[in-house]
């Protein structure tokens, strides 16, 4: 189980820090009126009467992405995986149809993968915020109860130093099926808040 990055601090920092430059730079000025005055250099300010009413900022890379929920069901997170499947498999990337016809080939690291992957990167389903140690406060701890739920439920794992995923203990009896709704339960029960 791996969780990809899904907020990037620094550009809300960096948009904030803007911001609060610009509002100092217009308070500053001291005038009422917007004629110009000798030798002094007019600095760009947020105004209420601009077209949009907001300053403009970076756009966010994410905002398109589909947002996945800890409660989505598999149904709507299969068809949004299939969606950005189908975005990568139409843009040329190898597949694995052997494997199921969603399955993406990730060690193509061709050129014409790596052009899909940009094309297709506002279809990639974001993970549910509680995922995200980005996101959640709680991760480490809510990753290491998720475990113990995992190898209370009988699917014996190991997690991986850092938290972001687990190799089994062995191998296991346990069905591909019966793993799933493990899996399921197990992510509920330790990211769902209700144990803090």
């Amino acid at each position: 189980m791996t969780h990809p990055t899904l907020v990037r601090p620094g550009r809300v920092l960096g948009a904030a820090c803007l911001l609060s430059c610009a509002l100092l730079l217009t308070a500053c000025d001291g005038s009422t009126d917007d004629t110009p005055k000798p030798g002094r250099q007019d600095v760009a300010s947020l105004r209420s009467d601009a077209p949009t009413g907001k300053a403009s900022a970076a756009p966010d890379t994410d905002a398109d992405r589909p947002q996945l929920r800890l409660d989505s069901s598999d149904a709507e997170r299969d068809h949004y995986w299939h969606i950005y499947a189908t975005c990568l498999k139409d843009h040329g990337h190898k597949m694995l149809p052997q494997r199921g016809p969603d399955s993406v080939d990730d060690t193509d690291q061709s050129p014409t993968a790596k052009a899909a992957a940009k094309t297709c990167a506002d279809k990639l389903p974001l993970q549910p915020p509680e995922l995200e140690r980005s996101t959640n406060p709680h991760y480490d701890d809510d990753y290491r109860t998720y475990v113990k739920c995992l190898n209370r439920k009988g699917l014996k794992v190991t997690a991986l130093p850092d938290n972001s995923g687990w190799t089994y203990d062995g191998d296991t009896t346990m069905s591909q099926a019966r793993q799933a709704e493990v899996d399921k339960s197990c992510t509920m029960e330790a990211f769902g808040g209700k144990t803090r």
